[in-house]
Order: C-alpha cells, then structure tokens, then sequence
C-alpha cells in the first residue's frame, strides 16, 4: 500500500493549529481538550517508558508464559496506579500451551557438517528426534507452487521463500500458512523451511495455525535464515540436492486460562456508551517486542494517564484493553467479544494500535466508507493540508477484527511502516528502534482522536446490520481470514 509521509514535528503543529481554541463560541469542548491531550503526551509522555518495562524488564510476551503472567500483572497494577475504574482480569481459554525448546540444522550432503541458523515457528511441534531429507524447493509457497512440485515433495524436507515484506504481504502469508502446511504433509513433507526476509541471519517466527481454531501445526516448521536460504538455492541452481538434519525439541502442553487486561474512565451523561482503546500486551518470544506491541500497549497507557492527568472526563466511557493472544489469531479479542456481545450496541468504536511507533498518517476504515466524512472531520489538519489517509482496506490481522465482524466502527492507526517490518518478530524488535517525536505523534493523535471520539454530542458511525456486515465480508474478502481465525464460525 502506499502511504503518504508526515513529519512528526508538522503534524504537531498542524494538529495543534486545529485543536488550539480560537474562541469558546468556535472551538467545541472536545476540540479544546483534544489539543490539551496533545500538549500532554508531548509535554508529560510517559509511553517510552512503559515500552521499557514491558520489553526490558519483563522482556517477550508469549501468551501463556511466565512473562506474558508477569505483563498481565504488570499492567493491571499500572491501570489501577493510573486510578482507572472497574480494572480486572478477564479469563478466557487458550486451546493448547507451547513452549520452545532447541533448534538445529546442519547441512550435511557433499561431505558437509555445515550448520545453518534456524528458529522454530511457534505452536508447531517438534521432530521428535533428528529427521534427514533432501531439500525441494516450493518457491513462493502459493498453491499453485505446492501443486507443481507435489510430486516431488515426499520423504523430503520442503524450502519456502514466501514473497514481500509489507502489510499486504505479511498478510497473506499469515492466513497462507496453515494451509501451506497442511498441503505439504499431505504431499508427505517431513518438514518445512520458511525463509526469514530479515538480513544479517536474523530469523522470524510466528504460529501457523490459529490456535482459536484448536488445531496445531501439521508439520515441523522452522525459520531458516536468509545467507543460509541463498546458500540451498545456490546449490540447487548447480544441480546439486542439499540435504539437510533438521532437529526440534519444542513441548506443547494443554489448554490454559490467560487473561486479557481491562480498566475504564467512565464517562458523564453517556456512560453506558463505550469507546473501546485497544493493543494487544502479548509478543512472539524471539525479542521483547518493543514495536511489536509494546508501542501500541504503551500508546493505550500514556491515552489513559494523560485523560487522568488532566481531570478530563468524556461524555462516553473510555475501555481500555490490553489484549492477550493476539499472535495466535486474535484469541483474547475473539473472546472478549464473545464476552461482551451484550454491549456491542452501545460500543460507539474500537480504536487500534499495531503497527509499531512509526509516524502516524491516517486511518484504516476497515471497509468503513460510510465513516470518511467524520474520521475527517475528527482529523481535519491532516485532510487540509493533504497529509491525511484514510485506507477502506478491510483485513483481519489484530485486535480490531473481532468488532468489525460485529459491525462496530474500528480504526487502525495507519504508520510508517519503515520501522517496523525490518525487526517485526525477530530479536531486533528493541526499544532502540523508537525514534520518540515520531512515536509521541502516533500517540498524541491516537489518544487525541479517542478522546474526541468519546466526548463528541453525536455517535461516530453505527453499528452495521448483519446483511450488512455480510456484504461488506464478501466485497472485501475480508469473511474469508474471519472464517479461518475462527471469528466467524
């Protein structure tokens, strides 16, 4: 997708040309306390160090591990620090623990011993001892390459170079991955090599079925990196067969409870209504997930302390959710959905953020087209000065998902991707990668546009009726990834 770049220090100022009152008869109250949200976040922002005690103190978060328990701890005990309301832990059942255990890979045709970097995909399982097989390649891994070398496959160890590096892409090979697999065990894989897109033998992990579903992985599935992916390729291109041992020990357990993190600022007059403001706290365990989602989990505290710290109260009340789960499929938002059906007609919008600490430069609609008009209107210096984007592309990749499938208007802060997809799921994802004006901008239009949106007169949008959201789901594609996370059933 192609964005359009804003500078942090003009969307400050724009943002604060717009928001800072003229007059009271011509600035409307949420207006008025917007632009103080702003001044606070830059002024008084304490998002960089919440990034810090998630990353570096607890580190990663994969749901279901010691340190995802001590940052469901963590943060809970920080809402009711914050003096939010109604802050709990809410249960819910993740179908299967998983926890990684060493990895290898050796090249060992042609009289090699010749090791090779690998990590193994979380959720999958192990070898159960070392497994030897020549090495296939599957290409990009698109159907139409498993059909072409299905014959070829058996008794072997299948080589994955998944095409791209950007949303899109990420996307794709996301919702790709579980039927990749599956098609290679059934075409009698012994194992996969996914290639990490990272340079340097930075490796890459994520699930590859959606845990919400119950199903794991079909096969073995490890990330080989780069250098080393060009090294099979090379041997390949010579009419040479690499042949690989491949050996994982990774331990899957039983269905465990982990919770996601709720705390509130209750609004006046129109309390019963909600904005949700939203982040999943859960990381892949290769790094700390810094930008991958300690900026968005920072970005929902440092909306939350700076309200608090300026007395403001909105006309709505404000949910703030750190989600769990979300890298196996958005499990924690399926369920707190599922959890709060009841509510669904009184949450006014979800908000979203997760995608990194990068610089902000619209929305994602999320096939929303009826919304355009007041997401302007609520961000109107960046429509002016022709900065601004609003993308209507729908897709299911965090924790907004689950409420777009229930036809509440959601919004996904759109970022500069640069910094991001670089480290995404890696151990580079560190807190050294935030440049911090950019970051304190997301957050200070991310919390800005919240606020507005939970103490404006009039409702943001409506909730979409089931034909409605039907139509949308097929137009987008969009129903396709909900059927496959296991958000429609």
């Amino acid at each position: 997708m192609t964005r359009r770049r804003v500078h942090a220090v003009s969307l400050l100022a724009l943002l604060l040309l717009f928001f800072l009152p003229q007059s009271r008869a011509q600035t409307p109250p949420e207006r008025a306390a917007a632009s103080r949200l702003i001044g606070e976040v830059f002024a008084n922002g304490q998002q960089l160090s919440y990034v810090s005690a998630l990353s570096d103190r607890i580190g990663s978060r994969l749901t279901g591990t010691a340190n995802a328990r001590r940052a469901e701890e963590w943060a809970e005990g920080e809402m009711k620090r914050l003096g939010l309301v109604n802050v709990r832990r809410e249960p819910y059942r993740m179908a299967a623990s998983w926890e990684r255990g060493p990895a290898s890979a050796a090249l060992v045709s042609g009289g090699n011993n010749r090791p090779l970097a690998v990590a193994s995909y979380t959720w999958t399982p192990g070898t159960e001892g070392p497994v030897e097989g020549e090495v296939v390649d599957v290409g990009a891994g698109r159907p139409e390459d498993v059909r072409r070398v299905a014959s070829q496959v058996k008794g072997r160890i299948a080589l994955v170079v998944p095409e791209g590096a950007d949303l899109d892409s990420v996307i794709y090979n996301f919702y790709r991955a579980a039927g990749l697999v599956r098609e290679l065990k059934d075409a009698g894989a012994r194992a996969v090599l996914l290639a990490a897109d990272k340079p340097h033998s930075i490796l890459y992990t994520a699930p590859v079925e959606f845990t919400a579903t119950g199903k794991l992985a079909a096969l073995p599935t490890v990330s080989l990196a780069r250098e080393d992916v060009l090294l099979l390729r090379r041997l390949l291109s010579q009419n040479q067969t690499p042949r690989i041992r491949l050996d994982v020990h990774n331990r899957i357990g039983g269905a465990f409870d982990a919770t996601n993190v709720v705390g509130e600022i209750r609004g006046s007059g129109l309390a019963d209504e909600l904005v949700v403001v939203g982040a999943h706290l859960d990381s892949n365990d290769l790094g700390p997930g810094a930008l991958d989602n300690g900026a968005g989990s920072g970005a929902v505290l440092e909306t939350a302390r700076a309200i608090k710290a300026l007395g403001l109260r909105p006309r709505r009340t404000i949910r703030f959710v750190l989600f769990t789960g979300e890298e196996e499929g958005m499990v924690g938002s399926i369920a707190y959905v599922e959890r709060h059906r009841a509510e669904m007609d009184k949450t006014v919008a979800a908000l979203v953020m997760d995608i990194g600490a990068g610089r902000p430069q619209g929305w994602f609609s999320m096939g929303r087209t009826d919304l355009d008009a007041e997401i302007r209107e609520l961000s109107e210096p960046l429509a002016q000065f022709g900065d601004f984007t609003i993308e209507h592309a729908a897709f299911a990749a965090t924790d907004n998902a689950p409420f777009m499938a229930e036809g509440v208007p959601n919004l996904i802060l759109i970022q500069d991707e640069t910094p991001y997809f670089p480290v995404h799921h890696t151990i580079a994802d560190t807190p050294d990668k935030i440049e911090p004006r950019d970051y304190a901008s997301a957050v200070a239009v991310f919390a800005s546009t919240a606020y507005a949106i939970a103490d404006r007169p009039q409702r943001f949008g409506r909730r979409l009726t089931a034909d409605e959201i039907k139509r949308m789901a097929d137009e987008t594609k969009v129903g396709d990834q909900w059927r496959a996370a296991g958000i429609w059933k």
